[in-house]
């Protein structure tokens, strides 16, 4: 054989130094990446399930086309082993363990999931930028001090900080899921909201492959954490759960995403009802809220098709929170050039949420009318000149903590039509007029009625008021408006229940009376001091394109400026 010369001999050992290499980068991806079931230790507890799908009025659903569902009859039990059944059942959302089996009995359970669209999802598009945002807002830190936030999640907040030295984790150190969160934010997380499970429904998932504490997290998880775990024919990998502090976390892996929520219903529903990512934007952070979860009858006849996500993009950046991107649509071809000003004169300034369009609804509809509208959608005919419009009011309140509703229809040529309008409302008492008769409105309660005439007769403030009326203009010039107040409202939601009603006990009441309502006074200062510096977010726009959509520019606006 010729031996080898220098220049070979380096080439030679150049090619077998990259082969090495390549081989353990390969090894290296083939252990950091383990199948979740390799991770999981042998003696732990599985559970296989069969899942039946459910809507809200508890009726079956076919489960042909469902990812985590099923048709098969539910595990039958005997006297000896008992049938075990657990999900959204009544109250309970666990396996009944006061039902005793044999240690030999067949591991099974019928599972029952409340089947309903996602609420809204957090697209985290750009993780680092977020992050770098995050931490540079000291406002943020401020409300993340807040007594009144510290006692509201104190269960979440006390689990983010539990030392990976605690939870005797080899090789990691500091506070275990808060590393975990941050590290799931900078791979394309998505934060998932599952209205039908409350305040369980929170399920975020992220992208393993650019996740940087897999390696480090999933075997921590899986392997020590995990106390026991569920198998569903149609998932590839098994839901293991854990406890981590005061927090319960449910975790699995599916089409090379990591999933973790705070309940097994919720993980399941998000799982079988997921949704690829926005395409388009490039914003840091996306909002996309789905309202098919809240209005889906309604969605085929104004928006014909049975989805209309609304997206939100969030810039991060001074005073410009990004746009609201509505998707093309029948009922945006009925627009008016003009939207009436009443509509938006009727909205309380602090109600919760508003949207104002400007399209006109007849007071003369007959029920022939209404069916050819459920049938064909709104009418191909351009809308005439003169101003129009519809607004939706939804606010929280001591007096209606779970929220109510408010519609505004503008008439202005037909100044007497509230009579009309007034056919549909199931309770007459419900309804008034105001503007003389151009407006009509309605709410689904006294309260929130009051309200909306205070602002229409300009006894309280509206959306016109905003910024000592600096906003007037923007709001006029506009056919679609929007505002969501995180403020005001949401303080009337966390302090519902009687925390937030003011009962001063004397200097002859118990001395654990007068310690119990200075105590609620003081979460009251804390919640007011919070509540009041987040701002609104308003968005206005015009349709230029009715069949490419529209898109709402967004403006902060200071709660505290207003007259």
């Amino acid at each position: 054989m010729e031996p080898l010369t220098p220049a070979k001999r380096l080439t030679a050992i150049a090619a077998g130094i990259a082969l090495a290499a390549g081989a353990s980068v390969a090894l290296y991806q083939h252990l950091t990446e383990q199948a979740l079931t390799k991770l999981v230790r042998a003696d732990l507890p599985l559970l296989d399930l069969t899942v039946k799908l459910r809507d809200a009025a508890r009726n079956d659903l076919d489960a042909s086309a469902s990812l985590v569902g099923s048709n098969d009859e539910v595990p039958a039990g005997d006297e000896r082993c008992p049938a075990l059944t657990g999900g959204d059942i009544g109250s309970a959302t666990a396996v009944d363990v006061s039902i005793k089996r044999p240690a030999d009995c067949p591991r099974r359970a019928a599972w029952y999931v409340r089947k309903h669209p996602v609420a809204f999802t957090l697209y985290f598009n750009r993780g680092d930028a977020f992050l770098n945002w995050w931490d540079n807002q000291p406002e943020l830190r401020q409300m993340v001090e807040n007594r009144f936030v510290k006692g509201l999640f104190f269960g979440l907040l006390q689990s983010l900080h539990v030392k990976a030295e605690q939870l005797n984790l080899q090789g990691m150190q500091g506070d275990f899921l808060l590393q975990v969160l941050r590290d799931a934010v900078n791979a394309n997380a998505e934060l998932h909201y599952d209205m039908a499970h409350g305040n369980q429904g929170w399920v975020i998932s992220y992208r393993r492959s650019a996740s940087g504490l897999a390696d480090q997290a999933l075997p921590a998880l899986a392997g020590v954490l995990a106390s026991s775990g569920y198998r569903v024919a149609k998932l590839p990998e098994p839901i293991l759960e854990a406890r981590i502090g005061l927090q319960k976390l449910f975790f699995t892996e599916f089409r090379g995403r990591i999933y973790l929520a705070q309940s097994l219903e919720a993980l399941l529903n998000v799982l079988d009802s997921t949704v690829p990512e926005p395409a388009g934007s490039d914003a840091p952070l996306s909002l996309t809220l789905r309202s098919e979860a809240f209005v889906a009858n309604l969605l085929p006849v104004f928006a014909g098709a049975e989805t209309y996500p609304l997206r939100w993009d969030f810039a991060l950046a001074a005073g410009a929170p990004g746009a609201l991107h509505l998707p093309a649509a029948a009922w945006q071809g009925q627009l008016h050039s003009r939207l009436f000003e009443g509509v938006v004169a009727s909205i309380p300034h602090d109600a919760f949420a508003g949207f104002a369009a400007s399209l006109a609804l007849p007071p003369d509809l007959t029920a022939e009318d209404w069916r050819k509208l459920a049938a064909a959608g709104p009418s191909a005919n351009p809308p005439g000149p003169e101003a129009a419009g519809i607004g939706l009011v939804w606010d929280f309140s001591p007096d209606d903590p779970s929220g109510a509703v408010g519609v505004v229809v503008a008439n202005p040529s037909q100044p007497q039509a509230s009579a009309a309008y007034a056919q549909y409302l199931k309770n007459p008492d419900l309804g008034a007029e105001c503007g003389g008769g151009s407006l009509f409105l309605a709410a689904s309660s006294p309260n929130l009625l009051t309200r909306m005439k205070d602002a229409c007769n300009k006894q309280s403030l509206s959306p016109l008021d905003w910024q000592r009326g600096v906003e007037k203009t923007r709001l006029q010039d506009a056919q679609l408006i929007a505002f969501v107040n995180p403020g005001a409202a949401t303080r009337e939601l966390f302090l519902a229940g009687g925390a937030g009603a003011n009962q001063d006990a004397n200097e002859f009441a118990p001395r654990w009376q007068q310690d119990y309502e200075a105590a609620k006074a003081s979460m009251r200062q804390d919640g007011d001091k919070l509540f009041a510096g987040l701002p609104i977010l308003s968005y206005a726009g015009r349709i230029t394109e009715p069949s490419a959509g529209a898109t709402l520019t967004g403006k902060l606006i200071a709660q505290t400026a207003s007259p």
